[in-house]
């Protein structure tokens, strides 16, 4: 009797220890489920994937920009009486209108990953012409005179761009824009002679509204999320101002348009 049961002691122990590893095998055996440790009732439950993070892109940019321009020369007029040429009958003109320079800033808005909008302001700067005499009048007095007329643009543009994504940090682009500039127009002229009453001083001031309109292709570098470089070369078109003299004089300059090859440079902000 005592060794029957001593025979079933035994076997109940190998059993046992034969069985403990293999349950303790099916439950951590590297399978993606919890070990009995963590589950005692060793219901195999999967393990939750993780949830994604979303990229957000950013919506909106700030923009501030620099160009230098070439080729800008407008065509300058004289009308009606040019005083330089009454006084003497003759005058040397000369221009000043490249290199020009133009800066500004803009906000922008990301509409998807291919197309953008911008409304950008410029300061262009001062173009000018001016016509001088110098040598004697009909008395042999000596004579000498200056007309000069200065131009300041003020510019907004409305601009779209399309993107082309590389999937690398450089994303080149094509864009335009349409709006239009305020031209200040300032004539001055003075004259000076030993006539009695030839002597004079007169000028105008003009405030004016033309078209403008401009066309893009240039690239961006991101730096980060935030910062971007921004290079184009941009054709800019402004239409020209005219500027009377005084009531006394019945004498206009005017500007042609300015057609003008800028190589301009930024940096965008994005703002999340």
């Amino acid at each position: 009797m005592n060794r029957a049961l001593k025979r079933i002691s035994l076997a109940l122990a190998v059993g046992v220890g034969m069985i403990a590893p293999m349950a303790s095998m099916a439950l951590a055996d590297g399978d993606p489920y919890y070990s009995n440790g963590i589950n005692p009732s060793g219901i195999r439950t999967p393990v939750p994937a993780p949830i994604p993070v979303p990229v957000y892109e950013a919506e909106w940019y700030f923009r501030g920009d620099f160009a230098a321009g070439f080729g800008g020369s407008p065509s300058v007029n004289v009308l009606g009486a040019n005083l330089a040429q009454q006084v003497l009958g003759t005058s040397t003109r000369s221009d000043s209108f490249e290199p020009s320079f133009t800066g500004g800033v803009g906000v922008g808005y990301v509409w998807g990953p291919y197309f953008r909008t911008d409304l950008t302001v410029d300061m262009h700067s001062i173009m000018s012409t001016k016509q001088t005499v110098s040598g004697l009048d009909a008395f042999n007095n000596a004579t000498t005179g200056v007309d000069r007329t200065k131009w300041m643009s003020t510019i907004l543009m409305l601009n779209a761009y399309y993107d082309i994504r590389t999937g690398t940090p450089w994303t080149p682009y094509i864009g335009g824009g349409l709006g239009f500039a305020v031209n200040q127009g300032t004539r001055n002229i003075d004259y000076t002679t030993a006539t009695p009453g030839g002597s004079f001083s007169t000028g105008d001031r003009s405030t004016q509204v033309q078209f403008a309109g401009t066309a893009m292709v240039g690239f961006t570098y991101e730096f980060s999320s935030f910062w971007a470089l921004d290079v184009n070369y941009r054709f800019l078109h402004v239409g020209g101002p005219s500027v009377s003299s005084a009531p006394n004089y019945a004498s206009t300059v005017e500007f042609g348009s300015l057609n003008e090859h800028q190589i301009r440079a930024g940096l965008r902000f994005y703002v999340n």
